[in-house]
């Protein structure tokens, strides 16, 4: 599924406060967006819970590795913030990209 998501060009830019400092997530300017997190994303999976988010994956073969978190196809900025701010406050900002993904990952 990963191979399947597609990077755009990135436009927006989110400042999320971690680890002592800040760092930037870029966001793309348009959507449907993913949220990959290279990281145990077991460690924050209360984020999945968020009403925007509709599919979670961790890696199969080693899941402490990576996941993603899929947003609904009707998901704005501010949602994608809100669930990369969630993401952060566990997982360095470092190792958090967004992504725009097709339609059709999300049953669309």
């Amino acid at each position: 599924m990963v191979a399947a998501l597609v990077g755009t060009t990135l436009l927006g830019a989110l400042a999320v406060f971690g680890g002592g400092g800040s760092s930037v997530v870029d966001v793309p300017a348009q959507g449907p967006w993913t949220v990959l997190v290279a990281g145990d994303l077991r460690t924050v999976s209360a984020c999945a819970e968020d009403p925007m988010v509709v599919d979670a994956y961790v890696g199969a073969d080693e899941p402490g590795n990576g996941g993603g978190l899929v947003l609904a196809a009707d998901a704005d900025v501010a949602d994608v913030e809100r669930v990369v701010r969630c993401v952060a406050q566990g997982i360095d900002p470092e190792r958090i990209t967004v992504v725009t993904s097709p339609l059709e990952d999300r049953g669309a």
